[in-house]
């Protein structure tokens, strides 16, 4: 009864709109099925962008119109088996951007078609929907959502809006997994013959803040050492003064000391102390450096390859024998002045081996 009235509505709307009548016997008819669905990368990472396309034919009949919807879901059941055929009419491709799940694991890209027909199908139905899928992987990225090697281009696909500068180097706004909410911060991805060699990250505390640059550091340590998605292991942490004294971050206790927490602060705006401390993952080691650079309380991320640690100091730039690499940096850092004030001196220290 309830296909009856819809057809029946349909054909009143028909008579009553002053149109012609549309010959309902002319029945509309869906292509059997629809595909294949692709992906535009070889290797897809946790959080990357990527495109898929569906291969729609021309071989249906009476079609008013087509809406697309599109998909992804964990590979639990079965998928459909990949489609060939010919037609003597050229097939349109539809697209669809998608950004991959944080967790790796096998997925189903699906692209449904519903064909809204100019006339009833042979079994009264108004519109038909078919179905294309395609099985992607998903596999675990090595640090942020890049893959240690990685291109300029991939790298310009993995985070949209960064800037090129010269032939080693790009730098933009990119999200920090080290804090809740993933605000963007200032970034900058090194390349060496072409290939990602290291990423760098900065956040800067105005030192007229006067208290919880200390806090901030404690908080960073502990989302990088106990989210699940970082769990990194801490190699070292050390609170370096300039009068030579060294001592070491207690994890357990100096979020509640309130007095070590205003001396350590005195220090940062006095430029008298800085802490370096080093993790490391399956993939890469993180070193994270606090100290005062201008106006500013500075925390800086370095991730390079796991087995490929370079170590930081700040001092005379020319005293680096990686300068050039750091120089060309500093200098994207200085012709982005407008867009990231807050971050001209991440790229004042320079990297040296010990």
């Amino acid at each position: 009864m309830k296909q009856f009235i819809h057809i029946a509505a349909f054909a009143a709307a028909i008579v009553f709109s002053g149109c012609e009548p549309v010959d309902l016997t002319d029945h509309g008819r869906a292509p059997e099925s629809i595909g294949p669905v692709t992906v535009n990368r070889e290797r897809i990472g946790t959080g990357q962008p990527f495109t898929a396309t569906c291969v729609i034919p021309a071989d249906g009949h009476n079609i008013s119109s087509v809406e697309y919807l599109w998909g992804i879901r964990p590979a639990a059941e079965q998928v459909a088996a990949d489609v060939t055929r010919t037609s003597p009419v050229e097939p349109t491709v539809e697209s669809y951007d998608f950004r991959a799940p944080s967790a790796a694991g096998s997925y189903v890209i699906s692209c449904t078609a519903r064909y809204i027909f100019g006339a009833p199908d042979a079994g009264g139905a108004l519109s038909a929907d078919v179905t294309g899928e395609a099985r992607i992987e998903v596999v675990p990225c090595d640090v942020l959502r890049s893959f240690w090697g990685d291109s300029m281009q991939e790298t310009e696909l993995n985070y949209p809006g960064l800037t090129a500068q010269g032939e080693d180097a790009l730098v933009g706004m990119v999200y920090d997994p080290l804090q809740s909410g993933q605000p963007n911060i200032v970034t900058g991805f090194q390349f060496t013959d072409g290939r990602l060699a290291r990423i760098l990250q900065t956040e800067g505390a105005d030192v007229s803040r006067g208290s919880g640059f200390y806090m901030h550091y404690l908080l960073l340590h502990h989302h990088i050492t106990t989210w699940d998605s970082l769990m990194l292991a801490c190699d070292s942490a050390v609170i370096a003064w300039t009068d030579g004294t060294e001592e070491t971050p207690d994890m357990e206790n100096d979020n509640k000391d309130r007095e070590k927490q205003a001396r350590i602060d005195a220090g940062f705006a006095a430029g008298e102390v800085t802490i370096r401390s080093v993790f490391h993952s399956d993939s890469y080691t993180l070193t994270l450096n606090v100290l005062k650079a201008g106006e500013q309380v500075v925390y800086d991320r370095i991730y390079t390859p796991r087995r490929a640690q370079m170590y930081i100091r700040c001092g005379d730039p020319h005293r680096s024998p990686h300068r050039s690499h750091m120089a060309v940096l500093l200098e994207i850092l200085l012709s982005e002045y407008v867009l990231f004030p807050e971050s001209l001196e991440l790229f004042r220290c320079r990297f040296e081996r010990p």
